[in-house]
């Protein structure tokens, strides 16, 4: 089947794809959107399976090979160009998925620009490869998902030669209006920063480069088109070109909205050595096991922090059963208490130590007694046995990973029965908003953009060439140079994105702001770091806070 943007079957998402639906809603409303033809999701069905089964023995490459091998069904073909006949050459290609009513998918599939009619059916044939390439394929493994459920439609459209183009969005009364000259492709892709103007209720407009550049009757003319569309479609964000004196809706959707907050709170007793000391230890022993085996008698020597590990030949679930017994007795020492109320008192210290007043847990730290060396030592060992064995049996990635799995989750993984639980990605730790604010007391803060909203903690991750990705761990603060869309994938586990480059219209910050994952751009790492980002050497550990536009950073 093919659709016309004006017909009413075009408003099925599952049918046209989110993109050329949310448009054909817009077009068929009234407002400012070109004409277009839809080849539905269902013609892409075959080519997603033959690349799913190139996929799964040869690989990304193989796959799209596959694909662009085939050719679409000649009646088809032949409907297709009938159908587009009455389009102004050149032409723009653009994937339309389903998926892409979420913002976490923004970006992901590939368009064409400029083609001619007669190259129609390659360009329609090479949307459905894209979901294919190796950024895309990376990005449908971490969302525990697979490229043949992607339901590709392909729409259609004129071309423009724009003079100005650019995102627009809706932030409470305001729109946010962010343009470059020309085509607005550089600034979606992460490239281009562009120039940003805030337009108010009463339409008011502020930001005196974007004015500079665009002009203060295209941006005026683009928030109202905004609004309409808010008003008469529901939609709150669009991407906008401007041809002459006519406003184009090139795309129009509604996302998610994060709610602004507060920043990084502070108080004064992470401002100490002894914090500063007891962070690090939080940070070496950090998720389940480190808060449940480890923390309850450690916060009263930090430097277990750089205690070795003693080596120890044990089966790992023996050694978790072991540890168990070890801790609990290790936690009553240290404490000065019986068993039960050690254990006790310990986790009310570190619920204290989490929350809005952490001063009376840091001072009740310092008067525990110091643990044994020796048994300490031991119970890292036997711990180190356990992360081992996760690994062993596919529960996690890393050893790093391992720390996150709880004991309960980790016995039934290490079970000579096994559960075979995996664990792909970590999630969050309640631990992050208390690094965060001690990193923000103790370290250096340099400013940046806000991008994403929200306040995240994590190791530092650049990933500024492509080896950078395979150093990521769960929870990792990924930092790169521009906002491309490659990134995308390591999102669905990270804390949150820092960029030195682009603008926050990129691609790739929204599906961050669809994560509800905090993001900063145009941020100068380089004076935290001291150097280039691919010179870096030393771990850091970064808090960053999207509410405010800033990132505070020590060393790990």
């Amino acid at each position: 089947m093919l659709l016309s943007l004006e017909d009413t079957a075009a408003l099925e998402p599952r049918t046209a794809g989110a993109k050329a639906a949310w448009l054909a809603r817009a077009l068929q409303a009234g407002l400012p959107v070109l004409e277009g033809v839809v080849v539905t999701s269902e013609h892409s069905d075959p080519f997603l399976k033959e690349g799913a089964a190139q996929l799964a023995g040869h690989g990304s490459g193989r796959a799209r090979m596959a694909i662009t091998a085939k050719q679409l069904p000649p009646g088809l073909t032949a409907d297709l160009s009938a159908a587009a006949a009455g389009l102004a050459a050149p032409l723009v290609v653009r994937s339309s998925s389903a998926l892409e009513g979420s913002g976490v998918w923004s970006g992901a599939f590939t368009s064409y620009l400029d083609i001619a009619h007669s190259e129609l059916a390659k360009a329609v044939v090479g949307c459905y490869a894209s979901a294919f390439t190796q950024a895309t394929v990376d990005r449908f493994a971490a969302a525990g998902s697979s490229p043949a459920r992607a339901a590709i439609a392909v729409l259609i459209q004129p071309a423009l030669s724009p003079d100005f183009g650019g995102t627009a969005r809706i932030q409470g009364d305001d729109v946010v209006v962010i343009g470059v000259k020309g085509s607005p492709v550089p600034l979606v892709q992460g490239w281009d920063p562009g120039v940003q103007a805030i337009v108010s209720g009463a339409g008011v407009v502020r930001g005196s480069a974007a004015i500079d550049t665009l002009g203060e009757a295209v941006i005026g003319d683009v928030a109202e088109t905004m609004r309409r569309a808010q008003d008469l479609v529901g939609a709150n964000t669009c991407e906008w070109a401007v041809q002459g004196d006519d406003t184009w809706l090139l795309q129009v959707q509604r996302f998610a909205v994060q709610a602004g907050g507060e920043g990084i709170g502070v108080d004064e007793s992470l401002r100490t050595n002894e914090a500063a000391a007891l962070g690090r230890l939080i940070r070496r022993f950090p998720g389940g096991l480190g808060e449940s085996l480890v923390l309850p008698w450690a916060v009263a020597d930090p430097t277990i922090a750089d205690l070795v590990p003693k080596a120890i030949d044990i089966d790992p679930y023996d050694a978790l059963q072991e540890v168990a017994a070890q801790v609990e007795a290790l936690t009553a020492e240290v404490w000065g208490m019986p068993k039960p109320l050690a254990s006790a008192q310990s986790r009310e210290a570190l619920r204290t130590l989490r929350g809005p007043e952490p001063a009376p847990a840091l001072s009740r730290f310092t008067t525990l007694r110091l643990p044994d060396g020796e048994r300490a030592a031991e119970v890292l060992g036997l711990l180190q046995t356990v992360r081992a064995g996760l690994v062993d049996v596919g529960a996690v990635v890393d050893e790093a990973a391992a720390w996150h799995v709880d004991a309960a989750s980790a016995r039934r993984a290490l079970s000579p029965r096994g559960s075979r639980e995996t664990w792909s990605r970590v999630g969050f730790d309640r631990w992050e908003p208390f690094n965060a604010a001690l990193v923000a007391a103790q370290g250096t803060t340099i400013t940046g953009t806000s991008a994403a909203s929200g306040v995240a903690f994590g190791r530092m991750c650049v990933v500024a060439t492509p080896s950078g990705a395979a150093a990521m761990r769960p929870r990792d603060v990924v930092v790169g140079v521009h906002p491309v869309p490659g990134l995308a994938a390591l999102l669905f586990d990270a804390a949150a994105l820092v960029t030195t480059g682009g603008g926050p219209a990129a691609h790739l910050f929204e599906s961050a702001r669809s994560l509800g994952i905090p993001a900063l751009c145009a941020t100068r790492v380089e004076d935290l770091i001291s150097c280039e980002l691919t010179d870096v050497e030393a771990d850091w550990a970064l808090a960053v806070d999207g509410n405010a536009g800033l990132m505070h950073g020590v060393e790990w």
